[in-house]
């Protein structure tokens, strides 16, 4: 149409410069430009919802992550004060229950000292033998208590340093020490 301006689609078809397709083509150009824009502007709006839902969806996923390393960061540390609390009471639960041990020992030690009890016999020579030991105020008083509170099954000496046949681990129950008593 450019070449020949101011002639018609019909002048050109008859002058077989275009055929009949063409001219159809040419006709429907317009309305196809038309929508071909419109499509155009079907695409950017599409594409600026597209863009907006990303942004969403990040700004959500960011949210999420930030809410679940909050709780997960709360969780752990309450899992670790729980954690602690329980060693704690662990920990003062044994310490309670070495106190007794060595407790019920210092009493029973008390109670042969004043009873009218053999002096001679093996058990008096442990308990004061053992209680040479834990008066030392050194590492070997340390020791000593240990294997007091563990109910060891080293052999006892007296005072005198002579070996017994008795030690701090109870035969019948493994709980308390023979020098100090089964329960």
């Amino acid at each position: 149409m450019e070449q020949h301006p101011g002639k018609t689609l019909d002048q050109l078809v008859a002058e077989k410069v275009i055929n009949a397709d063409q001219k159809t083509s040419l006709l429907k150009k317009p309305a196809l430009q038309a929508q071909l824009l419109q499509l155009q502007e079907q695409l950017a709006h599409i594409q600026k919802v597209e863009q907006d839902l990303r942004a969403r969806a990040k700004a959500e996923r960011d949210e999420l992550e930030r809410s679940l390393a909050q709780k997960h960061e709360a969780e752990k540390a309450q899992a670790v004060e729980e954690a602690v609390e329980a060693a704690r009471a662990a920990h003062k639960q044994d310490v309670d229950s070495a106190f007794l041990v060595v407790s019920r020992f210092l009493r029973l030690a008390a109670a042969r000292r004043t009873e009218e009890a053999n002096p001679d016999s093996d058990e008096n020579q442990a308990l004061e033998g053992v209680l040479l030991l834990l008066y030392t105020g050194d590492e070997v008083s340390v020791e000593t208590t240990r294997k007091l509170v563990a109910g060891a099954a080293d052999k006892t000496t007296s005072t005198a340093g002579d070996e017994l046949p008795v030690t701090c681990k109870c035969s019948e129950c493994s709980k308390l020490n023979q020098i100090i008593m089964c329960c």
